[in-house]
């Protein structure tokens, strides 16, 4: 089976480069709506190919637009996230430099920061706030790194900025938080499945091994919008910290759907 979707991943991708490229980049230029749906397509084929079965528990806020914080897991939180919806991303500047992967993500508009330069942040905090006006609904993973998943990492307050100053504007987002969850479609000892990319993980032999296990669930849990004009940007943090990880908690102790995973300690 780990063959044939490394077949199948292999014939998506160069398919996505004669097809999917050259229309979602037209589409892009010219505002075609066709780039949403080009978008979640492309990531439901993949999230197909690899193996991992999307599902959701609640809905994000009908009203945009949203402003989503969830915690990271893996690369593949990306692609199961836009398998649902259209939606930007904000990455590390690494991202944009990966063969393949990278020019994928700048075909989709993400916005990339560059950690290590703090004086970065406002530039990347407008370029967020000009694409919520434009009505795009933006997606950060607030921990700043990736983790196993079990737990909740301290929530970095640095792009909830600029929150307060759109809502001086009166142009406020939905601030959505939402938690990952990852367990194995057939549940085996504590049902947990750690699709976790962090510390010196190379790509290519992650996803192989994702291809060789098969069979994950991505649980996507929404919680309750946060007021976006309840505080400043650290309050903000603190308090959509704190909603994501009584989802994840919650979402760990009801076993995501039956799932049986078991609780883990933060890393």
């Amino acid at each position: 089976m780990a063959y044939l979707r490394a077949i199948a991943f292999v014939l998506a991708m160069t398919g996505a480069f004669v097809l999917f490229v050259p229309l979602q980049w037209l589409a892009r230029r010219r505002g075609w709506a066709i780039r949403h749906g080009i978008q979640t397509g492309f990531c439901r084929t993949m999230c197909a190919i690899i193996g991992i079965e999307v599902r959701e528990e609640g809905r994000p806020p009908d009203a945009a637009p949203r402003f989503v914080v969830a915690n990271h897991v893996s690369w593949t939180d990306i692609i199961a996230l836009a398998s649902r919806y259209p939606l930007v991303f904000l990455a590390k500047r690494e991202v944009a430099l990966w063969p393949v992967l990278g020019f994928l993500a700048r075909l989709q508009g993400t916005i990339f920061v560059d950690r290590s330069n703090r004086r970065a942040i406002p530039i990347v905090n407008a370029a967020l706030a000009e694409r919520l006006g434009r009505g795009e609904d933006v997606v950060i993973f607030a921990e700043g790194t990736s983790s196993d998943g079990s737990g909740v990492l301290k929530f970095n307050a640095s792009h909830f900025a600029m929150l307060t100053g759109l809502g001086e504007d009166g142009a406020a987002p939905v601030l959505a938080p939402a938690a990952i969850i990852y367990a194995a479609k057939k549940a085996k000892g504590d049902g947990r499945f750690d699709v976790g990319w962090y510390g010196d993980m190379t790509f290519l032999p992650h996803l192989w091994s994702l291809m060789k296990r098969g069979g994950a669930k991505c649980h996507i849990l929404w919680g309750e919008a946060v007021d976006p004009r309840a505080g400043d940007r650290k309050a903000l943090a603190q308090a959509t910290e704190q909603r994501v990880r009584a989802l994840l908690e919650g979402g760990v102790a009801g076993g995501a759907e039956g799932g049986k995973i078991a609780p883990q300690k933060e890393t």
